[in-house]
């Protein structure tokens, strides 16, 4: 996505809101296996990701990592509730490659409300997309197979099947290693 084109095209910025909103984000890098937030503190930035690739993760009960969602080029970055309710995170974010991002703070986030009318409802889009995203991620683990959520990954996140371990796309898709293994020896 081009930020600049999408912005402008999709909510009619001018060159002065256009500018003050690119110049509110900064650029981040975080090292493979280094965080971009951690579990209990909170969350105080949105990032978007320009090159390299994250994920989000909790433990369960029984000290399991659950991978909840992979942050690839494009995507956006945010644990939503810590973020929006200034809460401490229920998860990790962590880097699985070098990664690039820009990144904005809640502070400035809060700012730019006020400067620039239309980051309201940028704002609001942005959110109604994550909440899809969680809605449809939670929709498959109810309701299709195993076999059904390795397929959907795969046609989801092509590009991600060479650049994530095996366990992390097991843990997202609900199931166990071994279960993994036999559904991709049937393909």
């Amino acid at each position: 996505m081009n930020i600049d084109k999408w912005s402008i095209d999709k909510y009619n910025l001018t060159e002065e809101e256009l500018n003050l909103t690119l110049g509110s984000y900064a650029p981040m890098t975080v090292r493979a296996d280094e965080f971009f937030l951690r579990e209990g503190d909170i969350c105080n930035y949105i990032g978007y990701v320009t090159k390299g690739l994250l994920r989000s993760y909790y433990y369960d009960d029984h000290a399991n990592e659950v991978t909840t969602n992979f942050f690839p080029e494009g995507s956006l970055i945010i644990a939503m509730d810590s973020f929006n309710n200034r809460v401490p995170s229920k998860e990790y974010i962590k880097a699985i490659e070098d990664s690039e991002l820009s990144i904005i703070s809640h502070q400035r986030q809060n700012e730019l409300y006020r400067l620039v009318p239309a980051w309201n409802l940028i704002c609001k889009d942005l959110a109604d997309l994550k909440i899809g995203e969680m809605l449809g991620r939670t929709d498959s683990l109810q309701t299709l197979s195993a076999t059904e959520r390795y397929q959907k990954f795969c046609n989801e996140f092509p590009q991600l099947l060479q650049r994530v371990n095996l366990g992390y796309i097991a843990s997202y898709i609900g199931v166990d290693n071994a279960t993994l293994s036999r559904i991709r020896k049937k393909k």
